[in-house]
Protein backbone atom coordinates (compact mmCIF):
# COMPACT_ATOMS: atom_id res chain seq x y z
CA UNK A 1 0.00 0.00 0.00
CA UNK A 2 1.75 3.51 -0.81
CA UNK A 3 1.33 6.39 1.43
CA UNK A 4 -1.27 8.34 -1.14
CA UNK A 5 -3.41 5.21 -0.57
CA UNK A 6 -2.95 5.10 3.28
CA UNK A 7 -4.39 8.29 3.12
CA UNK A 8 -7.31 8.27 1.10
CA UNK A 9 -8.15 5.34 3.32
CA UNK A 10 -7.79 7.18 6.29
CA UNK A 11 -9.69 10.24 5.31
CA UNK A 12 -12.43 7.70 4.22
CA UNK A 13 -13.11 6.91 7.64
CA UNK A 14 -12.35 10.46 9.09
CA UNK A 15 -15.80 11.96 7.19
CA UNK A 16 -17.79 8.73 9.51
CA UNK A 17 -15.48 9.51 12.89
CA UNK A 18 -13.75 12.42 13.05
CA UNK A 19 -11.62 11.43 15.40
CA UNK A 20 -10.08 8.11 13.83
CA UNK A 21 -7.82 9.38 11.74
CA UNK A 22 -5.87 11.04 14.65
CA UNK A 23 -5.92 8.04 16.39
CA UNK A 24 -4.95 5.51 13.58
CA UNK A 25 -2.11 8.26 12.97
CA UNK A 26 -0.89 7.97 16.67
CA UNK A 27 -0.45 4.42 16.46
CA UNK A 28 1.33 4.61 13.26
CA UNK A 29 5.44 3.82 13.84
CA UNK A 30 7.50 6.90 11.96
CA UNK A 31 9.91 3.77 10.30
CA UNK A 32 6.47 2.44 8.79
CA UNK A 33 5.22 5.28 7.94
CA UNK A 34 8.49 6.30 5.57
CA UNK A 35 8.75 3.06 4.37
CA UNK A 36 5.54 2.80 3.31
CA UNK A 37 6.65 7.10 1.40
CA UNK A 38 9.42 5.63 -0.11
CA UNK A 39 8.02 4.46 -3.31
CA UNK A 40 6.57 7.79 -4.27
CA UNK A 41 9.68 8.87 -3.52
CA UNK A 42 11.26 7.22 -6.18
CA UNK A 43 8.19 7.70 -8.37
CA UNK A 44 9.02 11.09 -8.14
CA UNK A 45 12.86 10.89 -9.28
CA UNK A 46 11.68 9.30 -12.52
CA UNK A 47 8.85 11.12 -13.38
CA UNK A 48 11.30 14.76 -12.54
CA UNK A 49 13.39 13.66 -15.14
CA UNK A 50 11.37 14.29 -18.18
CA UNK A 51 11.31 18.18 -16.86
CA UNK A 52 13.52 20.29 -18.82
CA UNK A 53 15.72 21.94 -15.93
CA UNK A 54 16.13 18.68 -13.80
CA UNK A 55 17.37 16.51 -16.81
CA UNK A 56 20.16 18.96 -17.37
CA UNK A 57 20.77 19.92 -13.64
CA UNK A 58 21.45 16.06 -13.25
CA UNK A 59 23.24 15.68 -15.97
CA UNK A 60 25.52 18.57 -14.75
CA UNK A 61 25.56 17.28 -11.10
CA UNK A 62 26.72 13.27 -12.67
CA UNK A 63 23.43 12.27 -10.91
CA UNK A 64 21.91 8.74 -11.62
CA UNK A 65 18.77 9.65 -10.38
CA UNK A 66 18.03 6.18 -11.42
CA UNK A 67 19.52 4.89 -8.22
CA UNK A 68 18.42 7.75 -6.16
CA UNK A 69 16.33 6.41 -3.20
CA UNK A 70 16.44 9.43 -0.83
CA UNK A 71 17.01 13.32 -1.69
CA UNK A 72 20.73 13.05 -0.08
CA UNK A 73 21.56 10.24 -3.20
CA UNK A 74 21.24 13.27 -5.04
CA UNK A 75 24.48 14.75 -4.17
CA UNK A 76 25.09 18.28 -4.58
CA UNK A 77 21.84 19.05 -6.50
CA UNK A 78 19.56 21.65 -5.07
CA UNK A 79 16.63 23.53 -6.52
CA UNK A 80 16.52 27.46 -5.74
CA UNK A 81 14.12 29.61 -5.76
CA UNK A 82 15.14 31.46 -8.72
CA UNK A 83 14.13 28.93 -10.88
CA UNK A 84 10.96 28.96 -9.98
CA UNK A 85 10.63 32.82 -10.12
CA UNK A 86 12.52 33.23 -13.28
CA UNK A 87 11.39 30.07 -15.29
CA UNK A 88 9.54 27.92 -13.59
CA UNK A 89 8.18 26.33 -16.91
CA UNK A 90 11.30 24.21 -17.00
CA UNK A 91 10.15 22.15 -14.39
CA UNK A 92 7.13 20.92 -15.80
CA UNK A 93 7.01 16.77 -16.17
CA UNK A 94 3.04 16.84 -17.08
CA UNK A 95 1.01 19.59 -18.45
CA UNK A 96 -0.86 21.67 -15.77
CA UNK A 97 -4.41 22.38 -15.16
CA UNK A 98 -3.71 25.53 -12.79
CA UNK A 99 -1.07 28.03 -11.07
CA UNK A 100 -0.78 29.63 -7.72
CA UNK A 101 1.67 32.21 -7.00
CA UNK A 102 3.26 33.83 -3.95
CA UNK A 103 2.41 36.67 -2.35
CA UNK A 104 5.58 38.30 -3.18
CA UNK A 105 6.38 41.99 -3.97
CA UNK A 106 9.94 42.04 -5.50
CA UNK A 107 8.91 42.11 -9.01
CA UNK A 108 9.53 38.21 -9.13
CA UNK A 109 6.76 36.07 -7.76
CA UNK A 110 7.46 32.20 -7.02
CA UNK A 111 4.85 30.68 -9.45
CA UNK A 112 3.98 26.79 -9.37
CA UNK A 113 2.02 24.31 -11.46
CA UNK A 114 -0.46 21.79 -10.77
CA UNK A 115 -3.08 19.74 -11.57
CA UNK A 116 -7.00 19.99 -10.86
CA UNK A 117 -6.48 16.65 -9.15
CA UNK A 118 -3.21 17.72 -7.38
CA UNK A 119 -4.90 20.54 -5.73
CA UNK A 120 -7.79 19.17 -4.51
CA UNK A 121 -5.43 16.15 -2.77
CA UNK A 122 -3.67 18.97 -0.66
CA UNK A 123 -6.73 20.48 0.38
CA UNK A 124 -8.37 17.18 1.40
CA UNK A 125 -4.90 16.37 3.03
CA UNK A 126 -5.04 20.11 5.27
CA UNK A 127 -8.74 19.51 5.94
CA UNK A 128 -7.51 16.49 8.16
CA UNK A 129 -6.24 19.45 10.10
CA UNK A 130 -9.67 19.65 11.28
CA UNK A 131 -9.81 16.58 12.85
CA UNK A 132 -6.91 16.36 15.01
CA UNK A 133 -8.44 20.30 16.12
CA UNK A 134 -11.19 18.08 17.49
CA UNK A 135 -13.78 20.41 14.47
CA UNK A 136 -16.62 18.68 13.51
CA UNK A 137 -20.73 19.07 13.29
CA UNK A 138 -21.63 21.80 14.95
CA UNK A 139 -18.40 23.62 14.59
CA UNK A 140 -18.53 27.63 12.64
CA UNK A 141 -15.72 28.50 10.53
CA UNK A 142 -14.45 31.51 8.55
CA UNK A 143 -11.84 32.31 6.82
CA UNK A 144 -10.39 35.67 5.77
CA UNK A 145 -7.15 34.35 4.43
CA UNK A 146 -6.29 35.88 0.77
CA UNK A 147 -7.90 35.33 -2.34
CA UNK A 148 -5.83 35.93 -5.29
CA UNK A 149 -3.40 34.31 -6.98
CA UNK A 150 -2.37 32.51 -4.19
CA UNK A 151 -3.40 29.93 -2.19
CA UNK A 152 -4.56 30.17 1.34
CA UNK A 153 -8.39 30.61 0.92
CA UNK A 154 -8.30 28.15 -2.08
CA UNK A 155 -7.27 25.09 -0.10
CA UNK A 156 -9.55 25.88 3.28
CA UNK A 157 -12.45 26.03 0.79
CA UNK A 158 -11.42 22.97 -1.27
CA UNK A 159 -11.15 21.29 2.20
CA UNK A 160 -14.31 22.45 4.53
CA UNK A 161 -16.45 20.84 1.20
CA UNK A 162 -15.36 17.16 2.54
CA UNK A 163 -16.08 18.27 6.47
CA UNK A 164 -19.79 18.63 8.07
CA UNK A 165 -18.23 22.26 9.21
CA UNK A 166 -20.40 25.33 8.30
CA UNK A 167 -17.79 27.24 6.78
CA UNK A 168 -17.40 30.56 5.01
CA UNK A 169 -14.36 31.33 2.96
CA UNK A 170 -14.82 35.55 2.46
CA UNK A 171 -11.03 36.39 1.87
CA UNK A 172 -9.31 39.51 2.81
CA UNK A 173 -11.91 41.72 4.00
CA UNK A 174 -11.83 44.26 6.47
CA UNK A 175 -11.59 43.02 10.58
CA UNK A 176 -14.25 45.63 11.57
CA UNK A 177 -15.73 44.03 8.70
CA UNK A 178 -15.97 40.46 10.06
CA UNK A 179 -15.89 41.80 14.01
CA UNK A 180 -20.10 42.50 12.77
CA UNK A 181 -20.57 39.06 11.74
CA UNK A 182 -18.69 37.27 14.20
CA UNK A 183 -22.26 37.05 16.87
CA UNK A 184 -24.68 37.17 13.67
CA UNK A 185 -23.30 33.52 12.28
CA UNK A 186 -21.93 32.52 16.24
CA UNK A 187 -18.39 31.36 14.55
CA UNK A 188 -16.49 29.85 16.77
CA UNK A 189 -13.51 28.85 14.59
CA UNK A 190 -11.10 31.84 12.55
CA UNK A 191 -8.77 31.10 10.39
CA UNK A 192 -6.55 33.91 9.19
CA UNK A 193 -3.36 35.28 9.11
CA UNK A 194 -1.39 36.94 12.09
CA UNK A 195 -1.35 40.95 11.57
CA UNK A 196 -5.67 39.92 10.14
CA UNK A 197 -6.21 38.55 13.73
CA UNK A 198 -4.59 40.79 15.38
CA UNK A 199 -6.43 43.79 13.85
CA UNK A 200 -9.52 41.69 14.84
CA UNK A 201 -8.77 41.12 18.41
CA UNK A 202 -7.49 45.01 18.89
CA UNK A 203 -11.57 45.86 17.75
CA UNK A 204 -12.82 43.39 19.90
CA UNK A 205 -11.40 44.56 23.15
CA UNK A 206 -12.74 48.45 22.21
CA UNK A 207 -16.26 47.00 21.49
CA UNK A 208 -16.71 44.26 23.18
CA UNK A 209 -15.96 40.62 22.74
CA UNK A 210 -19.33 38.92 21.00
CA UNK A 211 -18.36 35.42 22.77
CA UNK A 212 -15.27 33.03 23.30
CA UNK A 213 -14.08 31.06 20.61
CA UNK A 214 -12.62 27.36 20.51
CA UNK A 215 -9.82 27.56 18.13
CA UNK A 216 -7.51 30.42 15.83
CA UNK A 217 -6.01 28.93 13.15
CA UNK A 218 -2.95 31.12 11.71
CA UNK A 219 -0.25 31.17 8.79
CA UNK A 220 1.23 32.91 6.71
CA UNK A 221 3.71 34.49 8.56
CA UNK A 222 5.22 33.83 12.28
CA UNK A 223 3.92 35.10 15.61
CA UNK A 224 5.39 36.32 18.46
CA UNK A 225 5.11 34.63 21.67
CA UNK A 226 3.66 37.78 23.80
CA UNK A 227 0.93 38.51 20.73
CA UNK A 228 0.35 34.59 20.59
CA UNK A 229 -0.35 34.93 24.71
CA UNK A 230 -2.48 37.91 24.18
CA UNK A 231 -4.95 36.60 21.72
CA UNK A 232 -5.44 33.37 23.07
CA UNK A 233 -5.97 34.78 26.64
CA UNK A 234 -8.43 37.40 25.29
CA UNK A 235 -10.10 34.61 23.18
CA UNK A 236 -9.91 31.73 25.50
CA UNK A 237 -9.00 29.87 22.77
CA UNK A 238 -5.72 28.23 21.55
CA UNK A 239 -4.34 29.65 18.72
CA UNK A 240 -2.38 27.07 16.25
CA UNK A 241 -0.18 28.23 13.31
CA UNK A 242 0.40 25.80 10.20
CA UNK A 243 3.78 26.31 8.13
CA UNK A 244 2.77 26.46 4.59
CA UNK A 245 4.40 27.87 0.98
CA UNK A 246 3.35 28.28 -2.42
CA UNK A 247 6.00 26.11 -3.61
CA UNK A 248 4.36 23.12 -1.01
CA UNK A 249 1.28 24.34 -2.93
CA UNK A 250 -0.25 22.91 0.88
CA UNK A 251 0.65 23.00 4.60
CA UNK A 252 3.91 21.31 5.02
CA UNK A 253 3.73 21.22 8.65
CA UNK A 254 1.68 22.34 11.53
CA UNK A 255 1.18 23.24 15.13
CA UNK A 256 -0.84 20.59 17.35
CA UNK A 257 -2.88 22.12 20.47
CA UNK A 258 0.34 21.82 22.53
CA UNK A 259 1.49 24.52 20.00
CA UNK A 260 5.48 22.94 20.84
CA UNK A 261 6.85 23.06 17.12
CA UNK A 262 5.62 22.00 13.82
CA UNK A 263 4.94 18.56 13.17
CA UNK A 264 5.64 17.74 9.51
CA UNK A 265 3.46 16.58 6.90
CA UNK A 266 5.12 13.35 6.03
CA UNK A 267 2.52 11.86 3.77
CA UNK A 268 3.63 14.48 1.06
CA UNK A 269 7.04 15.98 2.20
CA UNK A 270 10.36 14.95 2.81
CA UNK A 271 11.93 17.64 4.49
CA UNK A 272 15.60 18.10 5.45
CA UNK A 273 17.94 20.89 7.25
CA UNK A 274 20.70 21.72 4.87
CA UNK A 275 24.06 23.65 6.93
CA UNK A 276 23.48 22.87 10.34
CA UNK A 277 24.93 25.25 12.86
CA UNK A 278 26.39 24.19 16.05
CA UNK A 279 23.07 24.30 17.77
CA UNK A 280 21.83 22.32 14.59
CA UNK A 281 19.95 25.51 13.10
CA UNK A 282 19.66 25.51 9.21
CA UNK A 283 17.78 25.78 6.30
CA UNK A 284 14.69 23.81 5.40
CA UNK A 285 14.71 21.73 2.22
CA UNK A 286 11.61 19.70 0.92
CA UNK A 287 10.79 17.23 -1.67
CA UNK A 288 7.24 16.83 -2.89
CA UNK A 289 6.61 12.89 -2.72
CA UNK A 290 3.18 13.27 -4.55
CA UNK A 291 3.42 15.98 -7.01
CA UNK A 292 3.43 14.83 -10.43
CA UNK A 293 2.73 17.90 -12.62
CA UNK A 294 5.79 19.89 -10.98
CA UNK A 295 7.35 18.03 -8.69
CA UNK A 296 10.08 19.77 -6.34
CA UNK A 297 13.32 18.01 -5.31
CA UNK A 298 15.74 19.61 -2.36
CA UNK A 299 13.94 22.71 -3.06
CA UNK A 300 15.66 25.24 -0.53
CA UNK A 301 13.51 27.74 0.93
CA UNK A 302 15.74 30.08 2.79
CA UNK A 303 13.87 29.23 6.11
CA UNK A 304 15.50 28.10 9.14
CA UNK A 305 15.08 26.03 12.10
CA UNK A 306 16.08 22.65 13.79
CA UNK A 307 14.51 19.78 14.28
CA UNK A 308 13.00 18.84 18.07
CA UNK A 309 14.63 15.77 19.25
CA UNK A 310 11.86 14.63 22.39
CA UNK A 311 8.42 13.43 21.76
CA UNK A 312 5.34 15.63 21.81
CA UNK A 313 2.68 15.05 24.18
CA UNK A 314 0.33 14.67 21.23
CA UNK A 315 1.47 11.56 20.37
CA UNK A 316 1.54 11.93 16.47
CA UNK A 317 4.66 10.32 15.45
CA UNK A 318 5.63 13.04 12.65
CA UNK A 319 8.89 14.50 13.24
CA UNK A 320 8.80 18.16 14.62
CA UNK A 321 10.22 21.25 13.65
CA UNK A 322 11.16 24.36 15.61
CA UNK A 323 10.13 27.38 14.94
CA UNK A 324 11.58 29.39 12.48
CA UNK A 325 14.61 31.37 13.88
CA UNK A 326 14.04 33.35 10.64
CA UNK A 327 15.53 33.74 6.85
CA UNK A 328 18.71 33.40 5.22
CA UNK A 329 17.63 36.98 2.77
CA UNK A 330 16.03 40.22 3.62
CA UNK A 331 12.64 38.98 3.03
CA UNK A 332 9.48 39.71 5.78
CA UNK A 333 6.13 37.98 5.91
CA UNK A 334 3.56 40.76 6.91
CA UNK A 335 0.28 42.16 6.10
CA UNK A 336 2.13 43.79 2.63
CA UNK A 337 3.21 40.64 1.74
CA UNK A 338 6.26 38.89 1.05
CA UNK A 339 8.20 42.16 1.50
CA UNK A 340 11.70 42.33 -0.23
CA UNK A 341 13.98 46.03 -0.06
CA UNK A 342 12.98 46.70 -3.35
CA UNK A 343 9.62 46.70 -2.10
CA UNK A 344 10.80 50.43 -0.47
CA UNK A 345 13.34 51.65 -3.29
CA UNK A 346 10.26 52.81 -5.30
CA UNK A 347 9.19 54.94 -2.18
CA UNK A 348 11.42 56.42 -1.65
CA UNK A 349 12.80 57.17 -4.99
CA UNK A 350 11.34 61.20 -4.80
CA UNK A 351 12.87 61.90 -1.48
CA UNK A 352 14.43 64.71 -1.60
CA UNK A 353 17.66 65.14 -0.26
CA UNK A 354 17.88 61.39 0.92
CA UNK A 355 21.05 59.70 0.77
CA UNK A 356 21.96 56.36 -0.31
CA UNK A 357 21.81 54.76 3.55
CA UNK A 358 18.14 53.86 4.58
CA UNK A 359 16.44 50.83 6.31
CA UNK A 360 13.17 49.55 6.65
CA UNK A 361 12.50 47.37 9.76
CA UNK A 362 8.85 45.75 11.16
CA UNK A 363 8.30 45.71 15.04
CA UNK A 364 5.05 45.60 16.83
CA UNK A 365 3.55 48.01 19.13
CA UNK A 366 1.21 46.67 21.04
CA UNK A 367 -0.78 44.15 18.99
CA UNK A 368 0.42 46.54 15.85
CA UNK A 369 2.66 45.60 13.26
CA UNK A 370 4.66 48.74 12.61
CA UNK A 371 6.78 49.24 9.67
CA UNK A 372 9.12 52.03 10.60
CA UNK A 373 10.88 53.99 7.78
CA UNK A 374 14.83 54.83 8.73
CA UNK A 375 16.04 57.75 6.63
CA UNK A 376 18.77 60.07 6.94
CA UNK A 377 18.02 63.79 6.69
CA UNK A 378 19.35 66.99 7.79
CA UNK A 379 17.41 68.90 10.93
CA UNK A 380 14.66 70.21 9.04
CA UNK A 381 11.42 69.92 10.24
CA UNK A 382 9.80 70.96 6.69
CA UNK A 383 12.25 68.48 4.86
CA UNK A 384 11.00 65.47 7.00
CA UNK A 385 7.57 66.53 7.00
CA UNK A 386 7.72 66.31 2.73
CA UNK A 387 9.42 62.78 3.45
CA UNK A 388 6.61 61.88 5.00
CA UNK A 389 4.44 62.99 2.49
CA UNK A 390 6.03 61.91 -0.09
CA UNK A 391 6.13 58.27 1.16
CA UNK A 392 2.66 57.99 1.85
CA UNK A 393 1.88 59.59 -1.66
CA UNK A 394 3.68 56.89 -3.46
CA UNK A 395 2.80 53.96 -1.19
CA UNK A 396 -1.39 55.01 -2.31
CA UNK A 397 -0.11 55.36 -6.28
CA UNK A 398 2.04 52.71 -6.85
CA UNK A 399 1.07 49.50 -3.61
CA UNK A 400 -2.81 50.32 -3.69
CA UNK A 401 -2.98 46.69 -2.15
CA UNK A 402 -0.52 47.77 0.62
CA UNK A 403 -2.15 51.39 1.26
CA UNK A 404 -5.67 49.28 1.93
CA UNK A 405 -3.89 47.36 4.22
CA UNK A 406 -2.09 50.51 5.88
CA UNK A 407 -5.88 52.35 6.03
CA UNK A 408 -7.58 49.35 7.53
CA UNK A 409 -4.96 49.54 10.10
CA UNK A 410 -3.79 45.99 9.65
CA UNK A 411 0.25 47.37 10.17
CA UNK A 412 1.11 51.02 11.27
CA UNK A 413 4.14 53.11 9.63
CA UNK A 414 6.57 55.59 11.50
CA UNK A 415 9.41 57.19 10.57
CA UNK A 416 12.46 57.44 12.35
CA UNK A 417 15.16 60.56 10.98
CA UNK A 418 19.00 60.18 11.70
CA UNK A 419 21.71 62.45 11.00
CA UNK A 420 23.59 61.62 7.67
CA UNK A 421 25.97 59.40 8.51
CA UNK A 422 24.59 57.78 11.17
CA UNK A 423 22.67 54.50 10.19
CA UNK A 424 25.29 52.53 9.28
CA UNK A 425 26.45 50.47 12.11
CA UNK A 426 28.49 48.09 10.13
CA UNK A 427 29.84 47.57 7.29
CA UNK A 428 26.83 45.75 5.54
CA UNK A 429 23.40 47.94 6.18
CA UNK A 430 20.72 45.60 5.80
CA UNK A 431 17.89 47.01 4.18
CA UNK A 432 14.83 45.36 5.39
CA UNK A 433 14.90 44.00 9.11
CA UNK A 434 12.55 42.04 11.28
CA UNK A 435 12.39 42.62 14.59
CA UNK A 436 9.15 41.34 16.01
CA UNK A 437 11.00 38.69 18.37
CA UNK A 438 14.38 41.08 19.37
CA UNK A 439 12.66 44.68 19.71
CA UNK A 440 13.94 47.93 18.37
CA UNK A 441 17.59 47.95 19.01
CA UNK A 442 18.86 50.84 21.59
CA UNK A 443 20.97 52.96 19.01
CA UNK A 444 17.16 53.57 17.23
CA UNK A 445 15.79 54.07 20.21
CA UNK A 446 18.05 56.92 20.88
CA UNK A 447 18.12 58.27 17.69
CA UNK A 448 16.02 60.94 16.89
CA UNK A 449 12.58 60.59 17.33
CA UNK A 450 10.04 58.73 15.44
CA UNK A 451 7.61 60.58 13.71
CA UNK A 452 3.82 58.89 13.09
CA UNK A 453 1.98 60.04 9.63
CA UNK A 454 -1.30 62.19 11.03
Amino acid sequence: MSLQLLSDVIFGLGRRAPRLPCALLRAMPLGLLHALRAPGLRETFRVAARASYYRDAFAAARVDVARARRPEDLGDFYLTPEVLKTRPEALLAATPELAVESSGTSGHVARVYLSRRELEYNARQGGLLYGLYGLGRGDRLLCTLDVGWGLGSLLVERGVRQTPLFAMVVGRVDPLEAYRRLAEYRFNVVVSDPFWLARLTAIARERGRPGPLKLLMGGGEGITPRTRAELEAFWGAPLCMTYASTEAATILAFECTHRLGYHVNEFDFYVEIADRDADGYGEIVLTTVNRRVMPLIRYRTGDVARWLPEPCPCGLPFRRLSPLRGRLDEQVSCAWGNLHPDFFEPLLGEVSGLGGDWQAALYERDLTPVVQFRLELTDDGAARERAVQGVLGALQRTRPEAWLAYCQRLLDVEFAFFTPGTLRQQRKLLRLVDERQSGTPAWVEGAISGVRPR
